[in-house]
């Protein structure tokens, strides 16, 4: 299938739309384009009514953008589609500034969504919130304890915006953030994190502090803890660097709990096939 389903007359219906601020229309055209796999418009598409809408509202023609964000976004998400959720939450969030609590509602709201695609463009949303909001980190860093997983998830993705290896002060609030989530018993939150988020993506983009990190969690007594620090080596990272992986799963192999075996063993089976012969 093609990676993107807008016919050039559709585009020009949505830029029409545009200008009348009819929400209802765009989201119509991509409600009809949507596919059967998650319901929705592709990525391609709805990122594209995403950018448009984005440009616009600019200072040029709004005397506050902020505003008119929030208000556009609002529109959106008040019509009942998942694909005017995933638009709607994209152009909310740039109007935080406007209303940050109104904002933040809807942030926790379209993160907890039953739909899993949904829950993934909350998660850019929360990260661009944080980029370009450094305050917003105070709230993230409530939702650590959240009693919703989809929440706990929500904040090990936007915490993505915080890798900067010049920046010592993003990078340590980063992991101030990854710290209590590594003790969660959540599948969701354990997948995502050990060896998504801080293997492949701060293990690759910041080695050294993120080593720093594991080995200061390798000391705690926790299945958890534990599970995510052997799995921060099971993807690229640890193909690249299998002489610190062997470090830590040779420490690891040692922890009778079988949490921590099976993802050890996981681990190892993945290095093996890059590296033959591979062992702790």
């Amino acid at each position: 299938m093609k990676d993107s389903l807008l016919t050039r007359k559709q585009k020009a219906v949505i830029a029409s739309a545009l200008f009348k601020q009819d929400f209802k229309k765009i989201i119509a055209i991509l409600d009809s384009i949507s596919t059967k796999h998650s319901g929705t418009a592709k990525m391609k598409d709805k990122r594209y009514v995403i950018a448009e809408i984005v440009k616009h509202i600019t200072p040029a023609n709004h005397k506050n953008p902020e505003r008119e964000f929030y208000k556009a976004g609002l529109k959106i998400l008040k019509l009942k589609s998942d694909n005017a959720k995933e638009v709607g939450i994209h152009i909310l969030w740039r109007g935080y500034s406007h209303n940050k609590a109104a904002v933040t509602k809807w942030l926790y709201k379209i993160t907890d969504d039953g739909n899993w695609e949904v829950r993934e463009y909350a998660a850019g949303a929360l990260g661009g919130t944080l980029k370009e909001n450094p305050e917003f980190y105070t709230i993230l860093k409530k939702w650590t304890k959240d009693s919703s997983e989809n929440i706990r998830r929500g904040v090990v993705l936007a915490a993505v915006v915080l890798r900067d290896k010049n920046d010592p002060a993003k990078l340590k609030k980063a992991f101030a953030l990854f710290e209590p989530l590594m003790y969660d018993s959540s599948v969701y939150v354990k997948k995502n994190l050990g060896p998504f988020i801080l293997g492949s993506y701060f293990g690759n983009g910041a080695t050294e502090v993120t080593m720093q990190f594991l080995g200061r969690m390798l000391k705690v007594k926790n299945e958890n803890v534990r599970w995510n620090i052997a799995m921060a080596f099971n993807n690229s990272f640890g193909s690249n660097h299998p002489e610190l992986a062997r470090k830590f799963l040779k420490a690891l192999s040692k922890d009778t709990s079988p949490v921590v075996q099976r993802a050890v063993k996981s681990t190892i089976y993945h290095l093996k096939k890059k590296h033959a012969g591979f062992a702790p």
